[in-house]
């Protein structure tokens, strides 16, 4: 469906319903660029920054082509145009209606369980970002995802206590190790990580159970099976020593089956769901068996940070296995993020911004929100949302 201004017009295509996939054309002579807004039948969605740039050549022709399982946000029923002329001294704004039968009419289910991310924070002396960081989240329950300190040092460690204690007292902080929480040169480079998670886990009600040959942990919140792994040994390498904390997880894996989900929470990514999208070497050792135990289990949400690629990339952040409801999440950074070598579009300075990513999962479906930390403006492309088949 399009909306014409005088020679100007919007078409939108898309694929799937729910989804933003598809072409988006826009038909704007005598200008230059064209920037794409979620918005309803009065204006464009409050909260919600851009989610493309558009360069309209000299023909007036300007195509996008959204992909990555993005979601279109709730309360979205048009996608609005902001056209620029050539010396960006003004601009006209068109909008398209999205065909309702792309519009995500089922019910949303509203017995859900909030969970906020935070991961590869990087403190080192300054304490404001993140303290604003933890001020942000929306939920009782945050998940770190590793790199939470810059180098492993117990005054980082206790700087970060600090910020907990004074921005989040009483939520539940539930961590993993990332390589910079370790100490470089140490043969016990883990052991100030280990004092901050036993602080962590042993302040929270819920029962943790623990791997008894290594600092994994789960815990079950309702009926989400909650799953720490720890990825990263002293030197920082990325290993799963003898594979033990592996065969633990697959034992949890099976001894939970009758949970909704598993949420397993681990610093880097597999290299099948490498937000980078190469083939090059996997992060993790023992990727290829950590991917098969995965692979014999359902309902998965596999969480990781370490990349530090912007949840606006292209390709997006997030893998889906229909197959099996496996959902592999990266989170991203909360420093200043980057873009994969195969984004070659127009980027937004603040798509740079780190962000803080927000999950709401229900019994059948998962909704996934990423934000700008900076300003808590939604990054449209950060917006997800997944149903069970």
């Amino acid at each position: 469906m399009t909306h014409e201004k005088k020679s100007m017009k919007l078409q939108i295509n898309l694929i799937r319903k729910g989804l933003a996939d598809g072409n988006y054309l826009i038909k704007a002579k005598g200008f230059i660029l064209a920037v794409l807004y979620w918005g309803d039948e009065n204006n464009f969605l409050e909260n919600f920054g851009a989610f493309a740039y558009v360069p309209i050549d000299p023909a007036g022709n300007g195509n996008f082509c959204f992909q990555g399982y993005r979601a279109i946000p709730k309360g979205a029923n048009y996608v609005y145009a902001k056209c620029f002329s050539h010396d960006f001294s003004f601009h006209e704004v068109i909008r398209s209606q999205i065909p309702a039968k792309f519009l995500d009419d089922s019910i949303i289910e509203q017995n859900y369980q909030r969970f906020s991310v935070l991961t590869d924070m990087h403190l080192s002396s300054k304490i404001w970002k993140i303290k604003k960081a933890f001020s942000m989240t929306q939920s009782n329950t945050i998940l770190l995802l590793g790199d939470s300190v810059n180098d492993g040092t117990k005054e980082q460690f206790n700087l970060l206590e600090e910020c907990i204690n004074e921005s989040v007292p009483q939520k539940n902080i539930f961590p993993v190790i990332g390589n910079h929480d370790v100490l470089f040169d140490s043969e016990n480079g883990c052991i100030n990580y280990e004092v901050f998670q036993k602080n962590m886990l042993t302040k929270n009600s819920q029962t943790i159970n623990y791997d008894k040959n290594s600092p994994a942990y789960s815990l079950k919140m309702k009926n989400i099976n909650i799953i720490g792994l720890q990825s990263v040994i002293s030197g920082r390498k990325f290993s799963f020593p003898e594979g033990i904390q592996l065969s633990w997880l697959e034992e949890n894996l099976n001894l939970n089956q009758e949970s909704d989900w598993h949420l397993i929470l681990c610093h880097a990514p597999l290299l099948a769901h490498n937000p980078h999208r190469n083939t090059g070497n996997p992060y993790l050792g023992k990727n290829k068996r950590l991917q098969e135990i995965i692979d014999n289990h359902k309902n998965i949400i596999f969480l990781s940070g370490h990349t530090h690629i912007s949840p606006n990339s292209l390709n997006g952040s997030v893998d889906i296995d229909s197959q099996r409801n496996n959902i592999y999440v990266n989170c991203g950074s909360l420093v200043d993020t980057t873009f994969s070598k195969q984004d070659n579009e127009l980027i937004s300075p603040d798509w740079y911004d780190g962000c803080i990513t927000e999950l709401e999962i229900s019994e059948s479906e998962i909704k996934i929100f990423m934000s700008s930390s900076k300003t808590g403006i939604n990054f449209p492309r950060g917006c997800y949302h997944f149903r069970k088949n």
